[in-house]
C-alpha cells in the first residue's frame, strides 16, 4: 500500500469515526506505527486532520481553520490591497485568482464592483463560492486535488488543465517576499501551479501585506523582478520600499 492509499484510508476512517488511534490503523493495514504516525503528521500539516497523542481527530471547523484564522488577520490591509487590485481589471478581462486569504479579498472586491463580462479562472473553492452566481462572470475552475483547509486545488490534473488556459491578469498570494529569496510560499504542489499560471498571465500581480516582507516561506514561486506589479499596504517600511524600487519593482501601496 503506497502513501496515498494509506492517507486515504486514514481520512476515510476519520470521517466514519471522528477519532482514530495509530495502533488501530497500524494493525488494520499491517504497517508500522511509525509510518502511520508520519502519515498523520503530513495530513496534519495539510490541515486535513488534527494530530493528537496516539492518533488523530477531525480538524477544527472551517471557521476555525488556519485559513479562517488568517482571514481575521490584517483585515484592513487586505481589503485595501484588494480595492487597489481591482483598479487593474477592465471589463471583459480574463482574470486568474490564486488561493489564499488576500487573493480571496480580490474576489470579494470584484463582487462589490461594477465590472462586467469577466472570466474568472481560479484554483480556490472559496473564490468559486463567492462568485459563482454572478451572471456577468464566467467561471473556469482548474480542477485537481483539493487541500480542504485552504480550499486550494493543485497537482498533475491542475497543471495539465493550465496548459491551454491564458489570462489577461493574474493575482497571486504569497507566504513571504524578499529581494534575495523572491516570492515564496508554503506548499510545493500549490507553488508549482502558481509558477505555471504566472507564465500564462499577461500581467502578474503579487498581493502581500506588510507582514509578508522579510519572511521566507519554504518554496520559491518566482523572483521579484519577474513580477509586473506588487501591491502592499501603507505599513510597509520605507527602507523596504526603497529596496523594491531599486530592484525596479512596480510597487503600489494602498
Amino acid at each position: 500500500m503506497d502513501v496515498m492509499q494509506r492517507q486515504k484510508y486514514i481520512l476515510d476512517s476519520l470521517n466514519k469515526q471522528q477519532i482514530i488511534k495509530i495502533a488501530d490503523i497500524s494493525k488494520d493495514l499491517n504497517i508500522s506505527r511509525e509510518t502511520i504516525r508520519k502519515d498523520i503528521y503530513t495530513l496534519d500539516q495539510q490541515g486535513l486532520v488534527q494530530a493528537i497523542r496516539g492518533g488523530a481527530t477531525l480538524p477544527e471547523s472551517v471557521s476555525e481553520t488556519r485559513y479562517g484564522k488568517r482571514q481575521h488577520q490584517e483585515t484592513t490591509e487586505k481589503l485595501q490591497i484588494a480595492n487597489e487590485a481591482i483598479n487593474l481589471i477592465h471589463d471583459g478581462d480574463s482574470v486568474f485568482i490564486d488561493y489564499g486569504t488576500t487573493a480571496f479579498q480580490v474576489a470579494e472586491a470584484i463582487k462589490r464592483s461594477q465590472l462586467h463580462n469577466l472570466t474568472i479562472i481560479t484554483t480556490s473553492s472559496f473564490v468559486v463560492n463567492t462568485l459563482q452566481f454572478i451572471k456577468s462572470i464566467q467561471m473556469v475552475v482548474l480542477g485537481g486535488s483539493m487541500r480542504t483547509s485552504e480550499g486550494s486545488l493543485s497537482g498533475p490534473v491542475t497543471l495539465d488543465n493550465i496548459h491551454n488556459i491564458y489570462a489577461d491578469i493574474g493575482f497571486f498570494g504569497c507566504g513571504g517576499v524578499s529581494i534575495q529569496a523572491g516570492i515564496t510560499n508554503h506548499y510545493v504542489e500549490e507553488v508549482e501551479v502558481s509558477k505555471k499560471m504566472m507564465t500564462h498571465c499577461r500581467t502578474k500581480v503579487v498581493l502581500a501585506d506588510h507582514t509578508k516582507f522579510k519572511k521566507n516561506a519554504l518554496y520559491k514561486t518566482t523572483s521579484v523582478e519577474n513580477v509586473d506589479v506588487l501591491i502592499s499596504d501603507t505599513k510597509l517600511e520605507p527602507e523596504l520600499i526603497s529596496e523594491l524600487k531599486a530592484a525596479s519593482v512596480s510597487l503600489i501601496t494602498t
